[in-house]
């Protein structure tokens, strides 16, 4: 769905360093107070709202190559996420950092046209979500209070010299030496978390009889139309090409010893199953270090900003008054 890709495209327009913003207020009502970040708080539905935007991002996306968390620690997470949010937007306040409605403006008008999108269907892929230009405007806003924030405390203070540049580009010969890649169709059976251990026993029961007919010659795009929820499967499960590192490990090392024209056997993980066939296998060409070498300046920047952001982070958290609520009683939160 386009409202998939732009979405995605915002994501990363505002993302900065690893940072992302934050996306409004999840709830006006206060339900259950669960954490004290001074004169704020964090609700429980602020948190199991965002919890599960999180859950139907890894649901949709199952290629995203990111550690395994299971419910609890993703709530942990987005907890300590929530946390730092609060203590950025209070500093953005104290600070007096602001946004125009003219960089608003032209945000929005940038994603609209690397997009394809009118002001009529922004509103109506926002109404699906059950947003308004308004909520929109608002994501957009703290997300550039935010990037001014990081340009003040940390980007205007991190360099990266030639030296480190090409230091690293000796340590990492091995990557710029040309890397092999794939490009894949994939069969994908996702997992439910209300499903019921019959329920995942039918669906490994399809996985097998899907591999059986692709090995007995049926067409696997055809297979995936009728079969896979994947993001691919309209195309016939085409995914694209995908270098080392940019799939989930199982995945991976299911697929990296495969020949163009071969099947992976069904692949469970803990999102659901994949079968997945290599229609292509190709090399990349070697780099020179000139032909890397700002790429590598803004890798090694933007590792260096996101470790500048979270120390001042985790110092601004010593000074701040912190105060994690559960169900046994307050607890002292340290990180």
């Amino acid at each position: 769905m386009r409202w998939r890709s732009w979405t995605i495209n915002l994501s990363l327009f505002l993302l900065l360093g690893g940072i992302l913003p934050s996306f409004g207020t999840a709830a006006e009502l206060v339900d259950r107070i669960i954490a004290y970040v001074n004169d704020d708080i964090i609700t429980l539905s602020e948190l199991n709202e965002r919890t599960n935007a999180l859950v139907a991002a890894r649901q949709q996306n199952p290629f995203l190559r990111e550690q395994e968390l299971s419910l609890e620690e993703m709530r942990h997470s987005m907890l300590n996420r929530l946390i730092d949010e609060r203590l950025a937007s209070q500093e953005i306040s104290r600070l007096k950092i602001s946004v125009s409605a003219e960089e608003i403006d032209e945000t929005v008008a940038r994603i609209m046209k690397e997009n394809q999108l009118t002001q009529e269907t922004l509103e109506a892929e926002l109404r699906k979500e059950e947003r308004t230009i308004t909520d929109l405007r608002q994501q957009i806003k703290e997300g550039l209070e935010q990037r001014k924030l990081v340009s003040r405390e940390v980007q205007s203070k991190t360099v990266i010299t030639d030296e480190i540049v090409e230091a690293y580009y000796q340590s990492n010969l091995t990557d710029f030496q040309g890397k092999g890649r794939w490009r894949i169709q994939d069969i994908y059976l996702p997992y439910y978390p209300d499903d019921t251990p019959e329920e995942r026993a039918r669906l490994r029961d399809l996985a097998q009889q899907i591999l059986e007919r692709v090995r007995a010659g049926v067409d696997f795009g055809l297979l995936a139309k009728n079969y896979s929820q994947g993001p691919g499967a309209e195309a016939g499960g085409d995914m694209g090409y995908f270098a080392p590192g940019e799939l989930e490990p199982v995945l991976e090392a299911a697929v990296e010893n495969l020949k163009a024209g071969e099947v992976s056997p069904d692949i469970e993980t803990t999102r659901g199953i994949h079968i997945i066939k290599v229609t292509e296998v190709d090399r990349t060409p070697p780099k020179a270090l000139d032909e890397v070498r700002e790429s590598i300046r803004n890798l090694l920047y933007k590792r260096e900003v996101e470790f500048r952001y979270r120390e001042w982070l985790s110092s601004l958290r010593e000074r701040s008054y912190v105060r994690i609520v559960d169900e046994t009683g307050p607890q002292l939160q340290k990180r």
